[in-house]
């Protein structure tokens, strides 16, 4: 931000009509109410402004939004060109479709290797029985012992089969597994990137600015709206020399660019503590006691706020000082005091000396 004043310049007031006072001779200390304040300058902002970004690339296919427009969480704002996305999506919808009905029990695949596990089961169960019957015969000598062989070949092949298809089943059971995953973890990321595509308010709040139109090319990260959300908040900076003066509560006179004949006191809320490298300043933020009826985001603002607020604070002219430290009294001898505020008018004495002590100009 371009700021119009420097930032820094402090002022000390001391006293309505004490400046045009004569100097004398002579003099005694005086009371008056000393005020100081810090001056900074800021804008006028809200508390949860963001801005409304592009998450891919495209066209800008629908814009919702003008300035002044108010909005809702979760409103679409912003729709970008996604023919492409979605038409990957229902290709990978449909995938997912048929690799849930492969993996389910109407499965074409699971069921045919089902079928050929029953049918060998039962051949498996035959030739048990025939296997079984030959051993007994055997024992008789009713058959020969190569028949038998033959017999138990016959029940062991058969019953090979049959592992070989209960572990087949398995293994096509976990690819279409693994495939049904697959497909639904691609589906989930298109419909996330067309989520991208699809810009929605994150709060309630009303549209500041527009940057984009619709057509318009945008590339990943670029801005297209600004949307403020949230309450008033006067945002100002204050230098480095300044900031440790400032503390919360402290009352500050305001003066916006939108009412420059206009003065409105605010309060000071919140103190950042990191330093804002962009403005080489300080953040402070303040809230207004007395808004005007019609205030608008990004309204540049002078402010004065007042850091110190005595009454009553004794006072002597800054030409009467010594050394920085030292008055000359009116019998001759130097005397020092503790001095407070100061500008190249007025000097506050904070000790060393009353209202009926009698100065004396030094020569």
């Amino acid at each position: 931000m371009k700021v119009a004043y420097r930032i820094g310049i402090r002022c000390l007031v001391l006293g309505i009509g004490l400046i045009s006072c004569k100097q004398q001779d002579k003099t005694s200390p005086v009371k008056r109410n000393i005020e100081e304040a810090v001056f900074a300058n800021g804008s006028v902002t809200q508390k949860e402004e963001y801005l409304l970004s592009a998450n891919t690339d495209g066209f800008i296919q629908d814009i919702t939004i003008e300035e002044g427009d108010s909005v809702r969480v979760n409103e679409l704002l912003v729709r970008i060109n996604s023919d492409a996305s979605e038409a990957q999506l229902d290709e990978a919808q449909k995938v997912y479709s048929d690799a849930r009905r492969n993996i389910s029990s109407a499965s074409p695949q699971l069921s045919q290797i089902k079928i050929q596990i029953g049918q060998v089961q039962e051949q498996v169960s035959l030739d048990k029985k025939n296997y079984d019957r030959y051993v007994q015969l055997r024992l008789l000598n009713s058959v020969s012992q190569l028949e038998l062989e033959k017999a138990e070949l016959q029940y062991k092949n058969s019953l090979s089969t049959l592992q070989a298809l209960e572990k087949n089943l398995i293994e096509v059971r976990n690819t279409l597994q693994l495939n049904e995953e697959r497909s639904l973890s691609q589906m989930r990321f298109l419909q996330i990137a067309k989520d991208y595509s699809l810009l929605k308010s994150e709060r309630d709040g009303v549209v500041l600015n527009v940057y984009k139109k619709r057509g318009e090319l945008i590339k990943k990260g670029e801005m297209i709206a600004k949307i403020g959300s949230g309450a008033i908040v006067l945002k100002m900076f204050v230098a480095e020399e300044d900031i440790s003066k400032i503390a919360l509560g402290q009352q500050a006179k305001i003066q916006l660019n939108t009412y420059p004949e206009e003065i409105f006191d605010a309060t000071v809320t919140n103190i950042l503590p990191a330093f804002d490298e962009t403005e080489q300043s300080y953040v402070v933020e303040a809230r207004l006691k007395n808004a005007p009826e019609k205030l608008f985001s990004g309204t540049q603002l002078q402010a004065n706020i007042l850091v110190i607020n005595r009454r009553d604070g004794l006072v002597i002219p800054t030409s009467y000082l010594l050394k920085e430290k030292y008055v000359l009294l009116d019998n001759g001898q130097q005397k020092q005091i503790v001095v407070g505020n100061k500008n190249k008018e007025w000097v506050e004495v904070l000790s060393g000396l009353t209202e009926k002590d009698v100065i004396v100009a030094p020569k």
